[in-house]
C-alpha cells in the first residue's frame, strides 16, 4: 500500500480517537451560558448580490447559470436551516448573536487589508449588508459588524461573550472554508465549547465545505446536524 495512504488512514484514525477524548458528549446547551452566533448571513448569498458580483468579476452569467443556480439552492437551504435553528433557540432563551461584514466609515476605507484585497467594500446602508429574511435580528438582539474573517478579530464579542458568563457557542453562518473556520478556530483557543451545526454551515461549493470541515470536527468544536441540535433544544423546556 502507498506510505501516503497509510499516512492518511493513520491520520483519520488518530483524530477519531481524539473525538472519544475531547467530545465524548455533545456540548450543553444551557441559556444561562449558551449563545447562537451566525456568522454573514446577509444578502451577499441572495441570487441578486452572487448575480452582480460574477457579471463584475467579467463572467458571462449564461454561460455558468446551472453553476450560480445550484449555489443559490445550497446556501438557500442552510438559510432555512440557520432559520429553524434561531427560531428555536429564541423560544428556549438561548441569546443570537448576529455578525455581518460592514464597514464603519461610508466610504468603507476601514476594511480590512484581505478584504479590500478582494474587493469586498461593503458600506453601512449597502444591499450587501443587509441580512437575509431567514436570519433578520429582533429588536434588542446583538448585532456586531466586522470588515475581516474572524468574529474574535473583527468584533468584540469576546469581552461580551465573558460579561454574560457564556462557556458554550453554537455556530452557524458562511462561509465554513473562511469567516466559520477562523471563528471557530480562535473561539476555541479563548477557552469557549464550541458546536458547529455541519447543516447550518456553507461554502461555496459542497468540495470546499467537506474540506473546512475536516479539521474543525472534533478537535476545534464538537458538530453536530440541525435535526439533533432542534432535538435537544426541544428537550430544554420539558
Amino acid at each position: 500500500m502507498d506510505i501516503d495512504k497509510r499516512l492518511d488512514d493513520f491520520t483519520e484514525d488518530h483524530y477519531y480517537k481524539l473525538k472519544d477524548l475531547m467530545y465524548s458528549e455533545k456540548m450543553e446547551v444551557n441559556p444561562k451560558n449558551t449563545v447562537l452566533v451566525i456568522i454573514d448571513a446577509q444578502k451577499i448569498h441572495y441570487r441578486e448580490f452572487i448575480e452582480k458580483s460574477y457579471r463584475d468579476m467579467g463572467y458571462n452569467l449564461e454561460e455558468i447559470k446551472d453553476i450560480v443556480d445550484r449555489q443559490v439552492e445550497h446556501e438557500g437551504e442552510t438559510l432555512k436551516k440557520i432559520e429553524k435553528i434561531l427560531n428555536k433557540c429564541r423560544q428556549v432563551g438561548i441569546k443570537p448573536i448576529h455578525v455581518k461584514i460592514e464597514s464603519l466609515l461610508p466610504g468603507a476605507e476601514d476594511t480590512g487589508r484581505l478584504h479590500a484585497s478582494a474587493g469586498m467594500y461593503y458600506p453601512p446602508g449597502s444591499l450587501a449588508t443587509e441580512f437575509c429574511k431567514e436570519a433578520e435580528p429582533l429588536k434588542g438582539e446583538i448585532v456586531l459588524t466586522k470588515t475581516c474573517s474572524g468574529i474574535m478579530v473583527g468584533t468584540p464579542i469576546d469581552r461580551i461573550l465573558r460579561n454574560l458568563s457564556i462557556e458554550n457557542v453554537i455556530v452557524t453562518g458562511f462561509y465554513t472554508d473562511q469567516c466559520v473556520s477562523t471563528s471557530v478556530r480562535d473561539l476555541a483557543d479563548a477557552g469557549y465549547n464550541v458546536t458547529v451545526v455541519e447543516d447550518g454551515v456553507n461554502a461555496m461549493s459542497k468540495r470546499r465545505h467537506i474540506h473546512a470541515m475536516e479539521p474543525l470536527r472534533y478537535l476545534y468544536a464538537n458538530c453536530e446536524d440541525t435535526k439533533s441540535l432542534l432535538e435537544r433544544l426541544d428537550a430544554i423546556n420539558k
